[in-house]
């Protein structure tokens, strides 16, 4: 209905979108920028989250933060007020696990990373170790040249979380994301790593697969045009752009003005400044 026209659902006619809304069966979430910024949730988010499920909705959050497990994330959810549980929490960290599972991998996995990267490996009984804690005592150089390399290293998995070299953590305020650490890495070794987060759709691969989830009928709710709305357009889903994270209604018009023509699959079917602007067409 409004395939990458990214209409701004506040300048149409509330019964155009209302419409609209009536035929998504199931909304996907991203959680920060979306749902809430670090420590405390987005105005309007809590509200609309709940109203959309209560309406009988299917309700998933899908987030590149891998600093979370699972259950986690539903407790930081639940704390805000967001009616959700474990089962409908996604996560980067979740699905590096699952595709690992997939695969037989019985291995030791090296995480740079969050913690629960870790902690998502070991309930698929997958073993893994990280970077200590200890001092480098002597120069970089002397360290590079002494370190002994793994004879089954051009064989190693480069598996990522993510490509968000940054993430909102409040209005005009960003920190550094997985995909900067992703990007030192690959330009070391020269690999190019296989990313299991969003935009890849291995993500909500066993939801689809299962019929929880029709492309159709469902709708991804982003902040980020790189990951959201081209997991959106990877998944074959509907998409709507919010303005309360690190993409701007000015990154859509360059592409759009033909800056950057080749990422017109970044291009949102929808825009609102803020997920608590769609209570209106809910009511």
């Amino acid at each position: 209905m409004f395939k990458r026209s990214c209409t701004d659902l506040t300048k149409i006619p509330k019964e155009q979108v209302r419409q609209w809304l009536s035929t998504i069966e199931s909304v996907i979430f991203d959680a920060d920028g979306v749902l809430w910024h670090l420590n405390r949730p987005v105005d309007g988010s809590v509200e609309t989250f709940n109203m959309l499920k209560s309406s009988g909705r299917k309700t998933f959050v899908a987030t590149n933060h891998s600093g979370f497990l699972t259950k986690d994330l539903a407790a930081k959810a639940t704390k805000f007020g967001f009616d959700t549980e474990e089962e409908q929490m996604l996560s980067s960290a979740l699905s590096v696990a699952k595709f690992l599972s997939s695969k037989g991998f019985k291995k030791k996995a090296y995480v740079v990373g969050e913690s629960a990267i870790v902690g998502e490996l070991a309930k698929e009984n997958i073993c893994s170790f990280c970077l200590g804690k200890e001092k480098l005592v002597k120069p970089m150089d002397q360290f590079a040249r002494d370190m002994e390399l793994d004879p089954e290293d051009p064989n190693v998995l480069f598996l990522g979380t993510c490509l968000d070299t940054a993430y909102p953590v409040a209005k005009d305020r960003i920190i550094v994301g997985a995909g900067a650490m992703v990007a030192a890495v690959k330009a070391i070794s020269g690999r190019k790593p296989l990313i299991l987060g969003k935009p890849n759709p291995w993500m909500i691969d066993q939801l689809l697969q299962c019929g929880i989830l029709k492309p159709e009928s469902t709708l991804m709710v982003g902040d980020t045009l790189y990951t959201d709305i081209l997991f959106a357009s990877n998944c074959g889903f509907q998409s709507l752009l919010v303005g309360t994270g690190v993409s701007s209604l000015k990154d859509v018009r360059q592409i759009r003005n033909g800056e950057e023509q080749n990422k017109i699959e970044m291009l949102p079917d929808t825009y609102l400044p803020s997920l608590g602007h769609l209570q209106e067409f809910l009511c």
